[in-house]
């Protein structure tokens, strides 16, 4: 549709954004359609601008169709982000073309492909939104979707079902091996062992463990009880038509190993997941198999994330999965991944980033875990010598560190200094 130069001189004179000066961000924006990789963004690189302007390249530069683009991250709240900036950045872009279009007598096609182009199309969410939206578009003619119930209701229901049925909460086997996991003699409270057991079948599904298997060769029998609590968990819920989202991942990947979503899955190209450092086996494998189609178009898999910030474990995720994505994606899919580090930080000072980097490579064990060959993170020249002032306030509670935080807040809006109080 245009140039790629013409669309970065866009976004320096529209989005006030400079990609040019910043070789790794327009690496990761210039990037071929069938050019898959792996983006390592360290704190304040700018991840978000090149996720969001990676997308408008390929709908402006590559002719990609918006609802050939699915965009995922780990949260609602991201997710919303990211569809916010991609609908801002987008339209205004938009815009520009086509005033630009009738000024310079852009011919008629090009302006209807522009006129055309609707980022509402675009698939973006998490993963369990995406999975909901594709289960309802493909939904059989008289059938009901299954209902996806929250964390709160999965613990009431594996309580009265799992437990309180024949009495399951009173089985010493049943106590003696939850309170092995813990450390402990016995788990006794039905609260607590609800929670443990739904834990356990949790990290089974995020894992792809077969339940079966363990259950034919398992010689405990608490663990026999932990997996008929599952069972008549997972019975009641698909009696009443409810999945918990651990059980919607596992139906969306059963899908589409089936091909089920065919118009989906026949036009998707571009499969880019954000925060990639927080997925589990299961994800991986819904990612692995969309991108299997997209490669097959013609299109590839991006992700980004950065290891040293996985905060999920408790949900299934494992590092390796990122750390060790270009050889798991290249075994899987056949591909070569390239891989691109954005390490200028932008949002901090240098004595931060200096802190930061200093950090990280204390512990040696540490490093193992880390992404092969990571750069440290960089000021950029015109942030360096930029060294803003900053506080440090330590309180024995939460309730008194806000108090005295609000009181300096106050002190230098109002009387613009603070008097230093000595202990």
């Amino acid at each position: 549709m245009i140039s790629y130069e013409e669309f970065e001189q866009i976004v320096v004179k529209i989005l006030e954004r400079d990609i040019a000066s910043n070789q790794d961000q327009k690496s990761a924006i210039q990037a071929g359609l069938n050019q898959s990789l792996f983006i390592v963004a360290g704190p304040g690189s700018g991840k978000t601008t090149v996720i969001v302007l990676k997308i408008l390249k390929y709908l402006f530069v590559d002719d990609v169709e918006p609802e050939e683009i699915v965009a995922t991250t780990f949260t609602r709240k991201a997710a919303d982000e990211l569809t916010s900036r991609i609908l801002d950045w987008g339209y205004k872009i938009k815009d520009y073309l086509l005033n630009e279009g009738m000024n310079k007598g852009y011919e008629f096609e090009k302006i209807r492909k522009i006129a055309h182009i609707d980022f509402n199309q675009i698939l973006t969410g998490t993963v369990d939104s995406v999975a909901q939206d594709l289960l309802r578009v493909n939904r059989q003619p008289g059938t009901n979707l299954p209902n996806v119930i929250e964390s709160f209701v999965t613990e009431s229901a594996m309580t009265n079902v799992g437990l309180y049925r024949n009495d399951r909460y009173l089985n010493e086997d049943l106590q003696k091996y939850l309170g092995e996991l813990k450390g402990r003699d016995k788990i006794k409270n039905p609260s607590m062992m609800s929670q443990m057991i739904l834990s356990i079948k949790n990290k089974m599904y995020y894992d792809v463990v077969d339940m079966d298997e363990i259950r034919q060769t398992s010689t405990d029998p608490g663990q026999i009880q932990v997996l008929d609590a599952i069972d008549e968990y997972e019975k009641e819920l698909r009696g009443r038509n409810s999945i918990d989202f651990p059980m919607l991942e596992d139906l969306f990947l059963e899908k589409l190993e089936n091909e089920e979503f065919e118009d989906f899955l026949s036009n998707v190209k571009i499969v880019l997941v954000d925060e990639y450092q927080d997925t589990n086996l299961l994800q991986e494998k819904i990612y692995f198999k969309i991108a299997e189609f997209a490669i097959r178009n013609g299109g590839n898999i991006t992700v980004v994330g950065d290891d040293d910030q996985s905060l999920y474990r408790f949900r299934g995720a494992t590092v390796d999965l990122f750390t060790n994505f270009p050889r798991r994606a290249s075994e899987s899919l056949g591909i070569y991944v390239n891989v691109i580090n954005l390490k200028e930080n932008y949002r901090s000072t240098e004595n931060i980033i200096n802190l930061c980097n200093h950090f990280a490579e204390l512990d040696e064990k540490y490093q193992n875990a880390r992404v092969s060959h990571k750069p440290p993170i960089v000021c950029p020249e015109n942030n360096k010598g930029k060294n803003i002032p900053i506080i440090g306030l330590f309180r024995n509670t939460q309730e008194i560190l806000a108090r005295d935080l609000s009181n300096l807040i106050s002190e230098l809006i109002n009387k613009g200094t603070v008097r230093r109080k000595v202990q």
